[in-house]
């Protein structure tokens, strides 16, 4: 379950006794100064507070936030300090804050998500690592952009992530080529490290799919000019080596010798009928011994698993996994595990701090969604509190305000650790042992 930034700031203003959700009864004057609600006449006097401020959360003016300057309880108008660029019309829902504002009340739940860990976290279960592949990103689950899985590149050809299970073979998606004839790559430079492959001979294979004979097939750009290619893929519409028995963990491979002085080296999938379609995943090149693969893009908190496994066999992923014991993390998030054996599969477990999140990224947007949900999110309601009270225990302050923002204080910070001893997560069994 996930928990969006405006449902976990409705949450905490309602702990906090600072909720008021309405909606508008009549449009307010066209210079967007006012709100007008009905609703509000029941209001007492001296209900608005100095810090009161109105935001609204639907029509033209959704998620934009003003300081009230005055309620008329007669007519149940609101008056802004600082006017909207238009009338608020009727029928628009709206929030009033009177202990702090929306804004204060978002950034309190970002800082209570990071703060709460370790008690709250995000948990990390990652199978995208191939031990000894020298290819990043190799298995097509990363997709910062539309037009290419992260650290790879299209030459002509179209490239679109695939997520549609009949044409993956690994995690949640792969590389789908069509519309036009070329090559789907990567290469030394965008991956410094393939220069450590000169003199050496390598491995290039992948998961092949293709619907038309003689259009899919891997080719090695070894020496900068020359390419040496596998066979084609028979075009039988089916995950397969260029023989077509469909055997389980086939590949399309092929092999090369790296040359000693190449101009540049690209591992490349190339598409050769524009009207086909070719689908690619667990793409993998293994020559000379690498026991390194950055993590450093997991979230894992300090970029240290928890619990580190291998697959059972190279090709075939049956359960149970091999746990590995040992390792080292260098400071650049790089994972070296001990008793890695090259071509099979890595698991990695852990946790890590939890952000918001819209669209795989970190996001200040109300939309944005944590992966937290009841009762663990009482944790972060309460360390969101925490954050607000003490930005209010400042000198600028009555001392009278102080001690009512201490007297707060005090009892978010028992409520803490209260929540805390109910429901924190389960801290993770812990199996590596670092070497450094």
């Amino acid at each position: 379950m996930t928990t969006t930034l405006l449902s976990t700031e409705q949450e905490l203003s309602r702990q906090l006794g600072d909720y008021w959700s309405s909606t508008t009864t009549s449009a307010g004057d066209s210079s967007g100064t006012s709100l007008i609600d009905t609703a509000l006449r029941v209001k007492p006097e001296g209900w608005i507070t100095d810090e009161a401020t109105a935001i609204m959360t639907s029509g033209t003016y959704d998620t934009v936030e003003r300081e009230i300057e005055s309620l008329d309880t007669e007519t149940g108008t609101l008056v802004f300090k600082q006017p909207f660029a238009g009338a608020i019309a009727i029928s628009v829902t709206y929030e009033i804050h009177r202990l702090f504002s929306a804004e204060e009340k978002k950034r309190a739940c970002i800082y209570g998500a990071r703060k709460g860990y370790p008690s709250i976290y995000k948990r990390i279960r990652d199978e995208t690592l191939t031990v000894g592949n020298w290819l990043k990103n190799g298995d097509q689950e990363i997709w910062t952009l539309t037009t290419n899985a992260d650290n790879w590149l299209a030459s002509t050809v179209t490239a679109v992530k695939n997520t549609n299970t009949l044409y993956l073979t690994r995690g949640t998606s792969s590389v789908k080529l069509s519309t036009a004839a070329g090559y789907y790559y990567q290469s030394d430079t965008q991956i410094e490290d393939f220069r450590h492959l000169i003199g050496q001979t390598v491995t290039f294979k992948a998961k092949v799919h293709c619907n038309t004979a003689s259009c899919a097939r891997l080719g090695i750009l070894y020496d900068g000019t020359n390419v040496e290619y596998s066979e084609y893929h028979p075009g039988s519409s089916k995950f397969c080596d260029d023989d077509g028995d469909n055997k389980p963990g086939d590949f399309l491979e092929v092999e090369k010798t790296i040359d000693d002085a190449p101009t540049a080296i690209s591992f490349r999938v190339y598409h050769d009928v524009a009207a086909a379609i070719t689908y690619v995943d667990d793409l993998r090149v293994t020559g000379p011994t690498r026991d390194k693969h950055y993590i450093g893009n997991m979230g894992l908190n300090f970029n240290e698993p928890s619990e580190l496994f291998q697959s059972s066999d190279a090709n075939i992923y049956d359960e149970p996994w091999q746990p590995l014991r040992t390792m080292e993390v260098d400071k650049d998030g790089y994972l070296y595990p001990w008793g890695g054996t090259q071509g099979y599969r890595l698991r990695i477990k852990g946790r890590g701090a939890l952000n918001y999140l819209l669209s795989g990224a970190v996001s200040t947007s109300w939309t944005a969604s944590i992966d937290l949900d009841a009762p663990q999110l009482e944790i972060l309601i309460a360390e969101a509190a925490i954050y607000l009270y003490t930005q209010r225990i400042l000198p600028n302050y009555t001392s009278g305000d102080n001690q009512t923002y201490m007297n707060a204080l005090a009892y978010w910070k028992n409520e803490l650790r209260e929540r805390q001893s109910k429901f924190a997560m389960p801290q993770p069994l812990v199996t590596m042992r670092r070497n450094v």
